[in-house]
């Protein structure tokens, strides 16, 4: 039985593990929006989001505004990025990082406690482009056979401080292939330049390492799998509200919102299991 964290999250995580809250049908979501009142005041609400969460928004952000009448304002960065923004005062109205870095901005009085939301959970896949051979990783031994035998390896630039790109990095290096892999990795810098895109431009015998929610339904992309077990991290998104900010009908809404079966939907569609 796996340990529950203080957030609620199970620490293990599986492609298909059905959410802890129930997806509803679809057309259960429709009727739900449809009872929504229209608010007293329409507001833009400006959301600061850890990058993983944009395959997400991307789909349901349209929702939300024709649901609730309020319009969304997105901002994306690695972890480190959206905290260290934040830190340095950037205005917003809700701010989604990780379970590592939002309880650090609480601290240090950028974040309010008890807005704290937990929203998903995500692992770290492997992705080839389409049409390459079919690779079986289940184990340690295989993922190492896996780096030595790509043409190009590839993952987020822990400089930016991406969870997914410092966990890779490290995790080479633990497996004492650094040096003997050092030539052929390219660092995805982020923003348009993600990991699948960068392994889909790099062709034939390219392999990379990033986010599920980040591989999963894109073109000319072919999801590997998950990272053995003994090598995966698993990154819990929060969400919250900065202190320089107040709890508005817009924040509210959008808090409520995730928690729709239409968002659970999507979130589960994506590789992450919602919380």
């Amino acid at each position: 039985m796996p340990e529950i964290d203080r957030w609620g999250i199970s620490d293990r995580f599986t492609i298909g593990i059905r959410p802890i809250c129930a997806v509803a049908q679809i057309t259960a979501t429709a009727l739900a929006l449809a009872s929504i009142g229209t608010p007293s005041r329409a507001a833009e609400l400006r959301l600061v989001s850890a990058a993983a969460m944009q395959s997400v928004f991307k789909e349901i952000a349209g929702d939300f505004e024709r649901g609730y009448g309020h319009r969304l304002s997105i901002s994306y960065g690695t972890v480190g990025a959206v905290t260290q923004r934040i830190r340095d005062g950037e205005p917003a109205d809700f701010v989604i990082g990780s379970s590592l870095s939002m309880p650090v901005l609480v601290k240090q009085g950028k974040i309010t406690a008890e807005s704290l939301t937990p929203i998903c959970t995500t692992a770290i896949g492997m992705v080839v482009p389409s049409g390459a051979p079919r690779l079986v990783i289940e184990s340690v031994d295989d993922f190492k056979r896996a780096l030595l035998a790509a043409r190009v390896i590839v993952y987020a630039d822990p400089a930016r401080g991406g969870a997914a790109g410092v966990h890779v990095a490290r995790v080479i290096e633990r497996l004492g292939l650094a040096e003997q892999l050092k030539a052929k990795v390219k660092l995805a810098a982020g923003g348009d330049i993600t990991e699948v895109t960068l392994v889909i431009a790099s062709g034939e015998g390219a392999f990379g390492m990033t986010q599920v929610s980040e591989i999963v339904e894109k073109p000319s992309a072919q999801f590997v799998g998950l990272l053995p077990d003994e090598l995966q991290n698993y990154t819990v998104f929060v969400g919250g509200i900065p202190s320089s900010a107040t709890r508005s009908e817009a924040v509210t809404a959008f808090i409520e919102f995730l928690q729709s079966p239409r968002a659970l939907a999507v979130i589960k569609a994506k590789g992450m299991q919602a919380n």
